[in-house]
């Protein structure tokens, strides 16, 4: 018998509502979680580290979506459910049972972890950097029966703008309700924590297999979100970042391959090295 989303969760993990997200001591101890997983006790480092993992958690569902052109959940807050790690990260988000805290019901109709550590968006997976310590990307896909959210009309046809009631505008007050609590908690820029986002649109844009649809998202949430860059390296398309990690302030950790802190030369022959591996 397949079990729900809550049921696999509950077998290991915590359950919080989305709400907790913009709560700062909740997000201080989740934070403080992540940098002894990782072993640092900067909490700008392991903040960033935290998000990284949360945006992608967030967006992932929505960024799919918009790829396989169908009705995208609903990424209130109020309705969803996080899926917390035993380190502090975002393994999912999900909608939570009608008529619990953090959760509703109905349909609504709108406009138009290295090993067991928490994985970053961004970077392309490369399980050789395990043994090197270096942080490498790949979030965990979330499933489940969301609340269907229509793409605006906009956005369907490409174009930048959202009407107020569309994913991506709700996306928008989402991530603006969390970014502020989590740049206050751990020292983090705002606009390096909205580069995060761009980055983790357009990453699960990519797995999804239409990175155009990361494009769109982008332009519908807009505000200080930059829209995700795309390369061509080696027969392999990457993100071209405009984000970074930090994870190469942990002690034994070094920059991720697509690292935007790479002088290009070197990240360009790291990125043909990874696509020539396949």
């Amino acid at each position: 018998m397949e079990r729900s989303p809550m049921e696999m969760a509950a077998v290991s993990e915590t359950l919080v509502p989305g709400v907790a997200l913009t709560r700062p001591e909740w997000l201080g101890e989740r934070i403080a979680d992540m940098g002894i997983s990782w072993g640092t006790g900067n909490s700008r480092v392991s903040g960033t580290l935290w998000w990284c993992m949360a945006a992608s958690s967030l967006v992932d569902p929505i960024a799919t979506a918009y790829a396989e052109n169908r009705p995208a959940p609903d990424p209130a807050l109020e309705r969803l459910v996080c899926e917390v790690r035993p380190d502090g990260g975002i393994e999912r988000v999900f909608p939570g049972p009608a008529g619990t805290p953090g959760s509703a019901d109905g349909a609504r109709t709108a406009g138009g972890h290295v090993a067991n550590r928490a994985r970053v968006a961004g970077e392309p997976v490369d399980d050789s950097a395990c043994a090197t310590g270096e942080f490498v990307a790949g979030i965990t896909r979330s499933t489940g029966g969301f609340v269907a959210v229509e793409p605006s009309a906009d956005a369907a046809r490409g174009g930048a703008g959202a009407e107020p009631d569309s994913a991506g505008a709700r996306l928008r007050e989402t991530l603006g309700r969390i970014i502020p609590v989590v740049a206050e908690v751990s020292g983090a820029g705002v606009p390096s924590l909205w580069a995060i986002v761009a980055d983790a649109i357009g990453n699960r844009a990519l797995d999804a297999g239409a990175p155009e649809a990361g494009a769109t998202l982008a332009g519908e949430v807009a505000g200080q979100l930059p829209v995700p860059r795309f390369t061509d390296v080696g027969g392999r398309t990457f993100v071209r970042r405009v984000s970074c990690c930090l994870v190469y302030e942990v002690p034994g950790c070094r920059m991720c391959t697509s690292c935007p802190k790479r002088p290009a030369a070197q990240r360009l022959e790291l990125l043909t090295e990874l696509a020539t591996r396949g």
